[in-house]
């Protein structure tokens, strides 16, 4: 099959870039990337428009968000049916790989083998299953997503716990969360002995850790640490980014999406305006310094389909809008970085031997980002059209 006619950019696919080109799919796998060919039988005409690779969220959540599978909570296979639901609704949206950073029963990783198997159609998912928080977190009602922990033994028995489930990754909390109203992110809620012995453990099994961090001391900690991931990361100092600059396994995946205020109540909009819009300014000046500094950074929403944030690209905005980022390394971000970041070899680039997963926009966006604000024209799958 021959994607023809289609514009690409050399950073993305394999140093090869022009207005008028060719991508051959075969097997589920790019086999070819050049000029644009005589029509074909088996053509899909791109009428000129970007191809991208699939988009990839290293933050996110199938299950919790937008309410999805709360009120199934107890009813396991009503659960796995409003998963299996919101996962296919990813490829809608361009997302062809995710990160799922915590579902309720760890419901996650059941829609991952369900994929996996092609029972069903959906993005490649990395799932942790379970998140691993102290108990001070326990009043903010996410008990069906979360190990409460408190010491280091208990940290290790619920890596391995997680482990035994067929975790991708493993997801702590080193500080406190936003997401409650009572909760302080300025907060660290961890000692860095129990984030130490969650990294080791993780490390013993072959995983990685993710951490939930908003404070700056829980940010360092976990790079003394060895934390591969740092999700949010909203009050990062210079200094510790500087500390993560040397270090040679942690990277920054900033949520910017997650701080978009939509409610319509207008007491509720007030409440979380007056909360989340410092956080938003914050974390958009860390992570400004930090990209202008040479980090490599992953695209995470910390949303999901059917939310203002994917409906309208929330996050390719911010990353423009609030951190002056260019737009290809916006792109990269959402592709290559990424991909690099999960370690991930086979997806992020349109290039021989990479997975088919495509996606094509109207427009440009390396010349304005706003092409990214809407869902994709098409979606593939493993070579497989998906919209």
């Amino acid at each position: 099959m021959l994607l023809n006619h289609c514009r690409l950019y050399a950073p993305l696919s394999g140093g090869f870039a022009g207005e008028d080109c060719c991508v051959e799919l075969d097997g589920g796998k790019i086999t070819a990337v050049g000029p644009a060919r005589p029509n074909a039988a088996d053509d899909y005409d791109c009428g000129g428009r970007t191809l991208l690779p699939g988009l990839i969220d290293l933050h996110t959540h199938i299950t919790f968000l937008r309410g999805v599978g709360v009120a199934q909570a107890h009813d396991p296979m009503q659960l796995l049916v409003e998963a299996a639901a919101q996962a296919n609704r990813y490829l809608c949206y361009g997302f062809t790989t995710i990160r799922d950073c915590g579902s309720i029963d760890r419901s996650a990783n059941y829609i991952k083998r369900l994929i996996d198997r092609g029972v069903m159609a959906g993005p490649d998912i990395l799932a942790c299953g379970c998140t691993l928080m102290p108990s001070v977190t326990a009043s903010t009602g996410v008990g069906d997503i979360t190990h409460y922990c408190d010491g280091a033994e208990e940290f290790r028995k619920a890596v391995r716990e997680e482990v035994a489930a067929q975790a991708d990754f493993i997801k702590i909390y080193a500080s406190g969360s936003a997401f409650s109203p009572t909760g302080v992110p300025k907060h660290p809620i961890m000692t860095i002995e129990e984030i130490r012995t969650a990294v080791n453990t993780a490390r013993a099994n072959g995983l990685y850790v993710a951490a939930h961090c908003h404070a700056d001391s829980a940010i360092r900690d976990c790079v003394q640490a060895g934390v591969r991931t740092i999700e949010h990361v909203t009050y990062l100092s210079e200094a510790t980014t500087d500390l993560l600059l040397a270090s040679e396994d942690s990277y920054l995946v900033p949520t910017l999406a997650a701080m978009y205020v939509s409610q319509t109540d207008p007491q509720e909009r007030s409440f979380w305006l007056a909360r989340l819009t410092p956080m938003l300014e914050d974390c958009a000046k860390a992570i400004g310094y930090a990209y202008r500094a040479g980090a490599l950074i992953g695209f995470g929403t910390d949303s999901a389909p059917m939310s203002p944030q994917y409906d309208t690209g929330v996050e390719f905005r911010f990353r423009r809008e609030y951190c002056g980022m260019e737009n290809m390394d916006i792109l990269l971000q959402a592709t290559k970085n990424s991909a690099q970041i999960a370690g991930l070899s086979d997806v992020g680039e349109i290039k021989p031997g990479m997975k088919a997963d495509l996606i094509l926009v109207d427009g440009d966006p390396v010349a304005e980002l706003s092409a990214m604000y809407v869902p994709p024209v098409q979606v593939w799958k493993n070579g497989i059209a998906r919209k």
